[in-house]
Protein backbone atom coordinates (compact mmCIF):
# COMPACT_ATOMS: atom_id res chain seq x y z
CA UNK A 1 0.00 0.00 0.00
CA UNK A 2 1.45 3.24 -0.78
CA UNK A 3 -0.04 6.45 0.24
CA UNK A 4 -1.02 9.87 -1.19
CA UNK A 5 1.82 12.15 -1.22
CA UNK A 6 0.09 14.64 0.71
CA UNK A 7 -0.14 12.05 3.33
CA UNK A 8 3.14 11.48 3.59
CA UNK A 9 3.85 15.23 3.86
CA UNK A 10 1.89 15.63 6.46
CA UNK A 11 3.31 13.16 8.35
CA UNK A 12 7.19 14.27 7.99
CA UNK A 13 5.75 17.69 9.41
CA UNK A 14 4.47 16.16 12.05
CA UNK A 15 7.77 13.97 12.46
CA UNK A 16 9.77 17.08 12.61
CA UNK A 17 7.79 19.81 14.68
CA UNK A 18 7.73 16.69 17.11
CA UNK A 19 11.94 16.35 16.70
CA UNK A 20 11.64 20.13 17.42
CA UNK A 21 10.18 19.85 20.68
CA UNK A 22 12.47 17.08 21.60
CA UNK A 23 15.11 18.97 20.87
CA UNK A 24 13.91 22.17 22.07
CA UNK A 25 12.77 20.37 25.77
CA UNK A 26 16.42 18.40 25.68
CA UNK A 27 18.04 22.17 25.19
CA UNK A 28 16.39 23.66 28.14
CA UNK A 29 16.83 21.12 30.22
CA UNK A 30 21.13 21.28 30.21
CA UNK A 31 22.20 22.35 33.61
CA UNK A 32 25.08 24.85 31.58
CA UNK A 33 24.42 27.71 30.15
CA UNK A 34 23.56 27.41 25.89
CA UNK A 35 23.59 29.75 23.31
CA UNK A 36 22.99 29.52 19.47
CA UNK A 37 23.81 32.18 17.19
CA UNK A 38 23.80 32.76 13.70
CA UNK A 39 26.43 34.02 11.30
CA UNK A 40 26.21 37.42 12.35
CA UNK A 41 26.52 36.93 15.67
CA UNK A 42 22.62 37.29 16.76
CA UNK A 43 21.06 35.22 19.27
CA UNK A 44 18.69 32.40 17.79
CA UNK A 45 17.84 30.47 21.27
CA UNK A 46 18.75 30.33 24.91
CA UNK A 47 18.14 27.75 27.30
CA UNK A 48 16.65 28.24 30.97
CA UNK A 49 20.50 28.73 32.32
CA UNK A 50 21.48 30.47 29.77
CA UNK A 51 18.32 33.10 30.68
CA UNK A 52 19.30 33.10 34.03
CA UNK A 53 22.97 33.69 33.39
CA UNK A 54 22.44 36.53 30.73
CA UNK A 55 19.36 38.38 32.29
CA UNK A 56 17.06 40.19 30.32
CA UNK A 57 19.67 41.07 27.65
CA UNK A 58 19.46 38.04 26.16
CA UNK A 59 16.41 38.28 23.81
CA UNK A 60 16.16 37.33 19.99
CA UNK A 61 18.22 39.05 18.09
CA UNK A 62 21.12 40.40 20.84
CA UNK A 63 24.45 40.73 19.65
CA UNK A 64 26.97 38.40 20.79
CA UNK A 65 29.61 41.02 21.93
CA UNK A 66 26.52 42.74 23.66
CA UNK A 67 25.97 39.54 26.13
CA UNK A 68 29.51 38.54 26.12
CA UNK A 69 31.54 41.48 26.08
CA UNK A 70 33.80 39.24 23.43
CA UNK A 71 34.87 42.77 21.34
CA UNK A 72 35.21 45.86 23.64
CA UNK A 73 32.25 48.76 22.54
CA UNK A 74 33.82 51.17 19.96
CA UNK A 75 36.36 48.66 18.43
CA UNK A 76 34.90 46.75 15.93
CA UNK A 77 37.96 46.29 14.45
CA UNK A 78 39.78 44.41 16.84
CA UNK A 79 39.24 40.64 16.30
CA UNK A 80 38.10 38.53 19.60
CA UNK A 81 33.81 38.34 18.67
CA UNK A 82 33.51 35.23 18.97
CA UNK A 83 31.65 34.35 16.49
CA UNK A 84 34.52 35.47 14.17
CA UNK A 85 36.75 33.12 15.26
CA UNK A 86 34.75 29.89 15.04
CA UNK A 87 33.38 31.07 11.80
CA UNK A 88 36.48 32.53 10.19
CA UNK A 89 38.74 31.13 7.54
CA UNK A 90 40.58 29.77 10.44
CA UNK A 91 37.89 28.64 12.56
CA UNK A 92 37.59 26.10 14.80
CA UNK A 93 36.71 25.37 18.65
CA UNK A 94 36.79 28.80 20.83
CA UNK A 95 37.86 29.12 24.28
CA UNK A 96 38.14 31.70 26.04
CA UNK A 97 37.29 34.22 29.66
CA UNK A 98 34.61 36.64 28.84
CA UNK A 99 33.80 39.40 31.29
CA UNK A 100 29.37 39.80 31.69
CA UNK A 101 27.53 42.71 32.87
CA UNK A 102 27.16 42.05 36.55
CA UNK A 103 31.11 41.98 36.87
CA UNK A 104 31.28 38.83 36.90
CA UNK A 105 33.56 36.61 34.20
CA UNK A 106 32.51 33.49 32.62
CA UNK A 107 34.08 30.45 30.80
CA UNK A 108 33.04 30.22 26.68
CA UNK A 109 33.60 27.52 24.26
CA UNK A 110 31.85 27.91 21.08
CA UNK A 111 31.73 25.60 18.03
CA UNK A 112 30.38 26.05 14.74
CA UNK A 113 27.39 24.21 13.74
CA UNK A 114 25.27 23.55 10.66
CA UNK A 115 24.13 26.41 8.59
CA UNK A 116 26.73 28.57 9.60
CA UNK A 117 25.38 28.54 12.91
CA UNK A 118 27.60 28.71 16.64
CA UNK A 119 26.63 27.42 19.47
CA UNK A 120 27.98 28.52 23.12
CA UNK A 121 28.65 26.79 26.54
CA UNK A 122 29.07 28.86 29.30
CA UNK A 123 29.89 28.56 32.46
CA UNK A 124 30.36 31.08 34.93
CA UNK A 125 33.78 31.84 36.59
CA UNK A 126 33.89 31.86 40.56
CA UNK A 127 34.55 35.53 42.38
CA UNK A 128 34.46 38.58 41.80
CA UNK A 129 37.28 38.51 39.39
CA UNK A 130 37.02 34.73 38.12
CA UNK A 131 38.95 32.02 37.80
CA UNK A 132 41.14 30.89 35.14
CA UNK A 133 40.06 27.84 33.46
CA UNK A 134 43.16 25.98 35.25
CA UNK A 135 42.55 26.79 38.23
CA UNK A 136 38.96 25.98 38.70
CA UNK A 137 38.38 22.53 41.16
CA UNK A 138 36.87 19.31 39.77
CA UNK A 139 33.23 19.77 39.44
CA UNK A 140 30.54 18.59 42.50
CA UNK A 141 27.64 15.99 42.24
CA UNK A 142 25.52 17.17 45.34
CA UNK A 143 23.17 13.83 45.67
CA UNK A 144 20.36 15.21 47.16
CA UNK A 145 17.29 12.84 46.27
CA UNK A 146 17.39 10.91 49.88
CA UNK A 147 20.13 11.68 51.95
CA UNK A 148 22.98 13.82 51.07
CA UNK A 149 25.51 12.93 49.44
CA UNK A 150 28.56 14.64 48.10
CA UNK A 151 30.94 13.29 44.59
CA UNK A 152 34.20 14.86 43.71
CA UNK A 153 36.08 13.98 40.32
CA UNK A 154 38.18 11.49 42.46
CA UNK A 155 36.06 11.05 45.67
CA UNK A 156 33.57 11.35 47.78
CA UNK A 157 33.15 14.14 50.18
CA UNK A 158 31.55 15.01 53.32
CA UNK A 159 31.00 13.50 57.01
CA UNK A 160 29.40 14.50 60.17
CA UNK A 161 29.69 18.24 59.18
CA UNK A 162 26.36 18.01 56.62
CA UNK A 163 24.42 17.65 59.74
CA UNK A 164 26.11 21.09 61.32
CA UNK A 165 25.48 24.31 60.31
CA UNK A 166 27.71 24.99 57.26
CA UNK A 167 26.00 21.45 56.05
CA UNK A 168 22.57 22.97 56.46
CA UNK A 169 23.73 26.10 54.77
CA UNK A 170 24.84 24.18 51.77
CA UNK A 171 21.67 22.07 51.99
CA UNK A 172 19.72 25.49 51.70
CA UNK A 173 21.80 26.62 49.00
CA UNK A 174 20.91 23.45 47.02
CA UNK A 175 17.02 23.94 47.90
CA UNK A 176 17.26 27.29 46.54
CA UNK A 177 19.63 26.60 43.67
CA UNK A 178 19.44 28.79 40.87
CA UNK A 179 19.17 32.21 42.38
CA UNK A 180 21.62 34.38 45.02
CA UNK A 181 20.45 33.82 48.07
CA UNK A 182 21.03 36.70 50.48
CA UNK A 183 22.92 37.27 53.83
CA UNK A 184 19.64 38.74 55.18
CA UNK A 185 18.09 35.01 53.96
CA UNK A 186 20.11 33.04 55.50
CA UNK A 187 20.10 35.27 58.59
CA UNK A 188 16.54 35.00 59.07
CA UNK A 189 16.44 30.84 58.45
CA UNK A 190 19.49 30.30 60.51
CA UNK A 191 20.51 32.64 63.16
CA UNK A 192 16.84 34.25 63.62
CA UNK A 193 17.58 35.52 66.59
CA UNK A 194 20.94 37.15 66.19
CA UNK A 195 20.04 40.17 64.43
CA UNK A 196 22.40 41.99 61.84
CA UNK A 197 25.24 40.93 64.79
CA UNK A 198 24.68 37.36 63.25
CA UNK A 199 26.22 38.46 59.85
CA UNK A 200 29.43 37.21 61.52
CA UNK A 201 27.62 33.88 61.75
CA UNK A 202 27.37 33.75 58.63
CA UNK A 203 30.12 34.67 57.14
CA UNK A 204 31.92 31.81 59.27
CA UNK A 205 29.58 28.98 58.09
CA UNK A 206 30.10 30.21 54.20
CA UNK A 207 34.10 30.22 55.30
CA UNK A 208 34.24 26.86 56.75
CA UNK A 209 31.82 25.15 53.90
CA UNK A 210 34.49 26.69 51.41
CA UNK A 211 36.66 24.88 53.61
CA UNK A 212 34.90 21.55 53.63
CA UNK A 213 34.38 21.35 49.76
CA UNK A 214 37.98 22.51 48.93
CA UNK A 215 40.40 21.45 51.70
CA UNK A 216 43.50 22.29 49.60
CA UNK A 217 42.38 25.78 48.13
CA UNK A 218 44.63 28.23 48.81
CA UNK A 219 44.19 31.06 51.41
CA UNK A 220 42.65 34.15 49.87
CA UNK A 221 42.07 32.05 46.51
CA UNK A 222 38.01 32.50 45.38
CA UNK A 223 35.57 29.34 46.19
CA UNK A 224 35.00 27.51 42.74
CA UNK A 225 31.37 25.84 44.85
CA UNK A 226 29.67 28.53 46.79
CA UNK A 227 30.49 32.04 45.27
CA UNK A 228 30.27 35.61 46.70
CA UNK A 229 27.86 37.64 44.53
CA UNK A 230 26.38 41.15 45.66
CA UNK A 231 24.41 40.60 49.06
CA UNK A 232 24.70 37.06 49.03
CA UNK A 233 25.92 33.67 48.35
CA UNK A 234 25.17 30.78 45.28
CA UNK A 235 26.04 27.66 44.04
CA UNK A 236 28.60 28.11 40.88
CA UNK A 237 26.89 27.01 37.73
CA UNK A 238 28.61 24.78 35.92
CA UNK A 239 30.45 23.64 38.85
CA UNK A 240 27.60 22.17 41.11
CA UNK A 241 25.47 19.87 39.42
CA UNK A 242 22.32 18.56 41.60
CA UNK A 243 21.03 15.00 40.89
CA UNK A 244 17.65 16.46 41.61
CA UNK A 245 17.74 18.55 38.50
CA UNK A 246 18.59 15.79 36.20
CA UNK A 247 16.12 13.64 37.45
CA UNK A 248 13.59 16.61 36.85
CA UNK A 249 14.81 17.72 33.02
CA UNK A 250 14.25 13.52 32.43
CA UNK A 251 10.66 13.81 34.16
CA UNK A 252 9.66 16.79 31.95
CA UNK A 253 11.06 14.93 28.52
CA UNK A 254 9.00 12.01 29.43
CA UNK A 255 5.87 13.71 30.50
CA UNK A 256 5.89 15.76 27.23
CA UNK A 257 6.98 12.41 24.88
CA UNK A 258 3.59 10.83 26.82
CA UNK A 259 1.25 13.42 26.50
CA UNK A 260 2.36 13.63 22.69
CA UNK A 261 1.65 9.85 22.14
CA UNK A 262 5.49 9.03 21.74
CA UNK A 263 5.44 5.66 24.16
CA UNK A 264 8.94 4.78 23.27
CA UNK A 265 10.20 7.86 24.23
CA UNK A 266 8.35 8.62 26.81
CA UNK A 267 9.09 5.09 28.09
CA UNK A 268 12.62 5.49 27.99
CA UNK A 269 12.72 8.94 29.61
CA UNK A 270 10.41 8.31 32.44
CA UNK A 271 12.25 4.92 33.39
CA UNK A 272 15.48 7.30 33.35
CA UNK A 273 13.44 9.40 35.38
CA UNK A 274 12.50 6.61 38.00
CA UNK A 275 15.84 5.26 38.10
CA UNK A 276 16.93 9.14 39.01
CA UNK A 277 14.40 9.60 41.64
CA UNK A 278 16.16 8.12 44.92
CA UNK A 279 14.12 8.93 47.71
CA UNK A 280 12.67 12.22 49.07
CA UNK A 281 14.66 15.58 48.64
CA UNK A 282 17.16 16.26 51.39
CA UNK A 283 15.59 13.22 53.15
CA UNK A 284 18.14 14.12 55.92
CA UNK A 285 16.53 17.04 56.82
CA UNK A 286 13.19 15.78 57.59
CA UNK A 287 12.07 18.60 59.82
CA UNK A 288 13.56 21.59 58.19
CA UNK A 289 10.80 23.97 57.36
CA UNK A 290 12.86 25.54 54.10
CA UNK A 291 12.92 22.31 52.88
CA UNK A 292 9.08 21.05 52.18
CA UNK A 293 8.05 23.54 49.71
CA UNK A 294 10.44 21.80 47.10
CA UNK A 295 10.14 18.34 48.68
CA UNK A 296 6.59 17.82 47.95
CA UNK A 297 7.29 19.29 44.38
CA UNK A 298 9.60 16.99 43.48
CA UNK A 299 7.67 14.16 45.49
CA UNK A 300 4.24 15.10 43.25
CA UNK A 301 6.65 14.96 39.69
CA UNK A 302 8.15 11.75 40.31
CA UNK A 303 4.72 10.62 41.62
CA UNK A 304 3.69 11.60 37.65
CA UNK A 305 6.21 9.97 36.35
CA UNK A 306 5.25 6.67 38.70
CA UNK A 307 1.71 7.10 36.95
CA UNK A 308 2.88 7.55 33.39
CA UNK A 309 4.79 4.44 33.40
CA UNK A 310 1.75 2.29 34.92
CA UNK A 311 -0.44 3.94 32.28
CA UNK A 312 2.67 2.68 29.10
CA UNK A 313 3.76 -0.72 30.44
CA UNK A 314 -0.54 -1.42 31.24
CA UNK A 315 -1.20 -0.20 27.46
CA UNK A 316 1.46 -2.94 26.62
CA UNK A 317 0.21 -5.33 28.35
CA UNK A 318 3.48 -5.89 30.95
CA UNK A 319 1.37 -6.21 33.91
CA UNK A 320 4.23 -7.29 36.38
CA UNK A 321 6.31 -3.94 35.35
CA UNK A 322 2.96 -2.18 36.16
CA UNK A 323 2.46 -3.85 39.37
CA UNK A 324 5.93 -2.81 40.16
CA UNK A 325 5.67 0.84 39.43
CA UNK A 326 2.53 0.97 41.37
CA UNK A 327 3.54 -0.09 44.45
CA UNK A 328 6.50 2.23 44.21
CA UNK A 329 3.80 4.71 43.44
CA UNK A 330 1.58 3.30 46.57
CA UNK A 331 4.39 3.97 48.86
CA UNK A 332 5.47 7.33 47.57
CA UNK A 333 1.72 8.48 47.91
CA UNK A 334 0.02 6.14 51.33
CA UNK A 335 -3.01 8.60 50.89
CA UNK A 336 -3.53 8.63 47.07
CA UNK A 337 -6.93 6.11 47.39
CA UNK A 338 -6.38 5.88 43.65
CA UNK A 339 -3.34 4.59 43.34
CA UNK A 340 -3.99 1.76 46.37
CA UNK A 341 -7.12 0.86 44.68
CA UNK A 342 -5.26 0.38 41.33
CA UNK A 343 -2.55 -1.50 43.38
CA UNK A 344 -4.85 -3.77 44.81
CA UNK A 345 -7.16 -4.81 42.00
CA UNK A 346 -3.92 -5.52 39.91
CA UNK A 347 -2.87 -7.85 42.36
CA UNK A 348 -6.16 -9.80 42.58
CA UNK A 349 -6.17 -9.96 38.94
CA UNK A 350 -2.61 -11.48 39.19
CA UNK A 351 -4.24 -14.63 41.53
CA UNK A 352 -2.05 -12.59 44.35
CA UNK A 353 -4.74 -12.82 46.76
CA UNK A 354 -2.95 -12.83 50.28
CA UNK A 355 -0.78 -10.00 49.12
CA UNK A 356 -3.94 -7.69 48.12
CA UNK A 357 -5.68 -8.69 51.82
CA UNK A 358 -2.67 -7.49 53.31
CA UNK A 359 -2.02 -4.29 51.21
CA UNK A 360 -5.84 -3.56 51.72
CA UNK A 361 -5.61 -4.48 55.34
CA UNK A 362 -2.66 -1.41 55.36
CA UNK A 363 -4.36 0.91 53.77
CA UNK A 364 -7.42 0.93 55.50
CA UNK A 365 -5.35 1.30 59.01
CA UNK A 366 -3.65 4.64 57.73
CA UNK A 367 -6.42 5.80 56.10
CA UNK A 368 -8.87 5.68 59.40
CA UNK A 369 -5.91 6.77 61.57
CA UNK A 370 -5.20 9.78 59.33
CA UNK A 371 -9.12 10.88 58.75
CA UNK A 372 -10.79 8.88 61.34
CA UNK A 373 -13.48 7.32 58.81
CA UNK A 374 -13.18 4.33 56.30
CA UNK A 375 -11.70 4.25 52.73
CA UNK A 376 -14.65 4.33 50.34
CA UNK A 377 -14.00 0.88 49.21
CA UNK A 378 -14.01 -2.31 50.41
CA UNK A 379 -11.68 -5.56 49.18
CA UNK A 380 -15.26 -7.11 47.55
CA UNK A 381 -15.27 -4.30 45.25
CA UNK A 382 -12.33 -4.63 43.42
CA UNK A 383 -12.47 -8.34 43.34
CA UNK A 384 -15.53 -7.98 41.51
Amino acid sequence: MTLPTDQIERAHRADTALDDVVWQTAFDALPAAALILDAAGRLLATNAAGRVLLGPAAVPGARCCVLLGCRPPGNAHVAGCVTDQVLGPEGSLAERQVQLDDGGAAWVSAVRSGDDQVVVMLHRLAGPAGLAVGELPPRLTVRALGRTQLEGDAEPVGGEWLSHRPGQVLKYLVCQRGRVVTLDELLEVFWPSAGRAGAASVRQAIHTLRDRLEPDRPKGKPSGYVVARTGGYELAPGRVSIDADDFEARARSGLDALQRGTAARADTALTAAARAYGGEFLADEPYAEWALAERERLRDLAAQVLRGLVELKQAAGDEESAAEHLQRLAELEPLDLQAQRDLIALLLRRGRHSEALRRYELVRRRYKRAFGTEPGFALADLAA
